[in-house]
């Protein structure tokens, strides 16, 4: 008999996942980049924390501490910074698309500092990758000059890269659950100072405003993050990684949906660009279809 719930699970996490960049778009035009961090993690560290004092069991270490408080600063608060200040001159599809650059600069970071082997087709993506991501920011604001929202979501999808590779060790050791509540509290502890600002901000806004700080808390970043760990536990990382390509079409038709808004065909060309030669690297890398450097 079929198991449904991975495959809920999996449906789950990309639906939420693709709702929050036409969502966090809508945010940014009233909020500034720190209250929409702040606003979104508020709830998820709260449950963070009740499930880190719930599945307490041995004592964390100094070292470990150290490390969940770098992964978090990195992979939450720094990723959130770059990835909302980009996005307030990025549109939704073309965030959702550079962000999807991740998985090559994971292994580019692994090759560089952690000194693995990296496939010819592996460079040849990332190529291609950043092709796609130059053909997308031409009709972005500032294009790819250093500082431009483009840049900035880039600089986001590298900083994604660099969380995997700090947080992996720990996964082992913690599980995939408790590291990622670890993490999200860590990466929110930063974030406390902009939480009265934020609170204002939501008191004050309209009610649309608020029903968009509250999905975007409670379903891309809490529930996502939920079901994205059981779906990585289900299916393993590389072949469940494979289901992210369906966020930024997701992206692209709930913003349209929802903002009326439409992607641009630099946008599309430069997306599809960006999903084929991501996915056409791993797939080459999963079957070891090339030689390693």
């Amino acid at each position: 008999m079929l198991n449904i719930l991975p495959i809920l699970a999996v449906l789950s996490t990309v639906f939420f996942w693709g709702s929050s960049f036409p969502v966090m778009s809508f945010l940014l035009e009233t909020s500034s980049p720190l209250v929409l961090g702040a606003g979104r993690f508020s709830l998820a560290a709260f449950f963070s924390l009740l499930w880190c004092v719930y599945s307490y069991k041995n004592k964390l270490s100094i070292n470990h501490a150290f490390r969940f408080s770098i992964a978090g600063f990195i992979g939450i608060f720094l990723y959130n910074i770059f990835l909302n200040y980009g996005q307030q001159n990025v549109s939704a599809g073309a965030s959702s698309f550079i962000v999807n650059c991740n998985p090559l600069f994971t292994a580019l970071i692994g090759f560089f500092i952690l000194k693995q082997k990296v496939t010819i087709v592996h460079w040849l993506g990332v190529t291609f990758c950043l092709i796609g991501v130059s053909i997308i920011s031409i009709d972005q604001e500032g294009g790819l000059e250093l500082g431009s929202g483009a840049t900035l979501i880039l600089f986001a999808a590298i900083l994604t890269a660099t969380y995997f590779h700090i947080l992996k060790p720990l996964v082992s050791i913690y599980g995939a659950l408790t590291s990622t509540a670890y993490t999200i509290l860590f990466g929110t502890i930063p974030m406390l100072i902009w939480f009265p600002e934020t609170f204002d901000f939501v008191i004050k806004s309209s009610n649309e405003v608020r029903v968009a700080f509250l999905w975007l808390a409670l379903f891309p970043t809490m529930i996502g993050y939920l079901t994205w760990t059981y779906t990585v536990g289900h299916y393993g990382a590389n072949k469940a990684s494979l289901f992210l390509y369906l966020i930024p079409p997701i992206s692209i038709v709930l913003d349209f949906i929802w903002y009326d808004n439409t992607p641009s065909l630099y946008t599309i060309t430069g997306g599809l660009i960006i999903i084929l030669s991501v996915s056409l690297t791993l797939y080459l890398q999963s079957n070891k279809a090339v030689k390693q450097l």
